[in-house]
């Protein structure tokens, strides 16, 4: 679900950047991009802490891929960016919704596809949830599945065409983040 979670959570971003943007004039999109592949972090903290000789229990059993699937590690998540990105710049509140924005993403499109899921509300509950809107396999080259990439390019092809009819082509610049690279070395 790696290249879904790309596809998906872009299309969030350009719509919430779009509405963010009008609102404050400031578009934070990248932060939900990349916060989409927050909750997969517990694929590698186990075997990482492991190697430096730690063990970290959840719940009495090791981590596991779904530990960080959850509105627990969701809020922590976003506090800890927020604190991240505040001294370099960016509004905490922005930042804090932002990084949520896109950890709840990740756990909306996995809920969509599997179900059973995860416990997304945990620590309120350890029940499973999901939709399974979709029957998935990896059937597009290993990586992806055909019919939930479809859907996904879908939305953000629909999501860009509404971003350019309202703000024009304009919004693509400001996102892309060799521009806020560029621009920051010339003011300097």
């Amino acid at each position: 679900m790696l290249f879904e979670h790309l596809i998906y959570s872009a299309a969030i971003a350009i719509m919430a950047g779009m509405v963010h943007y009008r609102s404050v004039g400031r578009d934070y999109s990248l932060i939900i991009i990349a916060s989409a592949y927050a909750p997969d972090i517990d694929i590698i903290v186990d075997p990482l802490l492991r190697k430096m000789g730690i063990s970290l229990m959840l719940n009495g059993l090791p981590i596991v891929h779904g530990n960080f699937h959850n509105i627990a590690f969701m809020i922590v998540y976003s506090v800890s960016v927020a604190f991240f990105l505040h001294p370099i710049g960016f509004r905490f509140t922005d930042s804090l919704v932002f990084a949520g924005l896109g950890f709840a993403a990740h756990l909306f499109e996995d809920a969509l596809v599997f179900n059973p899921a995860y416990s997304f509300f945990w620590p309120i509950t350890n029940r499973n949830f999901g939709i399974g809107l979709f029957d998935y396999s990896a059937n597009l080259y290993g990586i992806a599945d055909s019919g939930v990439l479809m859907v996904g390019l879908i939305l953000i092809g629909f999501s860009a065409i509404l971003r350019t009819v309202f703000e024009g082509t304009g919004w693509i610049r400001r996102m892309l983040p060799l521009n806020r690279i560029f621009a920051l070395k010339k003011e300097q």
